[in-house]
């Protein structure tokens, strides 16, 4: 599992970060309330994108110009992670969907691991997770109603994410966020 591991990841977002903290997290995501890093620079900056976009639609008195944004390099320490709980999606599979259905059904941290690694849902996640817990897809658990809503996050488009759920493990497993230039 570790060879998988990455040292280095990316995170990006309209606020400035000195420090980590995962209460600062939307609830209801993929793996649960905290903090996401991305994998590949690219994701980070189209989540940066995204973010700006949300930020300024929320804002009645802000312009795409009065929100700025920020990618950050993140570094993990490996020996640390050797220590911690770590649950890995190798792929966007039933077992993956399950997690993520727990997870944004719950609320919170609906598990016990310290660090969440797999596919990230794409931004149609929500539309297609309505659609599923109302039945559109077919009767709600069933195989069937599962791989048509696999098909429809269009699985193999995904990026990779990790999750951090607890403060004190941000604390301890990020050695380094630095901001780095993006264009």
């Amino acid at each position: 599992m570790y060879q998988q591991f990455r040292e280095v990841l990316y995170h990006g977002t309209v606020s400035e970060i000195v420090k980590v903290d995962v209460t600062r997290g939307r609830d209801k995501k993929d793996f649960g309330k905290g903090f996401y890093i991305a994998v590949s620079k690219n994701q980070a900056v189209g989540m940066m994108h995204k973010k700006k976009k949300e930020a300024v639609r929320r804002s009645r008195n802000k312009n795409a110009e009065d929100v700025n944004e920020y990618l950050y390099q993140i570094t993990l320490d490996m020996e640390y992670a050797k220590k911690l709980d770590i649950k890995v999606f190798e792929q966007a599979d039933e077992e993956w969907l399950d997690f993520i259905l727990m997870c944004r059904e719950r609320g919170g941290i609906p598990h016990e691991y310290d660090v969440v690694i797999g596919p990230t849902a794409d931004d149609d996640t929500m539309l297609c997770l309505r659609a599923y817990w109302d039945g559109l897809y077919g009767k709600v658990g069933t195989p069937e109603a599962k791989q048509i809503l696999l098909n429809n996050l269009e699985t193999e488009n995904l990026g990779v994410q990790y999750f951090i759920g607890s403060q004190e493990v941000a604390e301890r497993l990020i050695v380094s966020i630095v901001p780095i230039e993006w264009r």
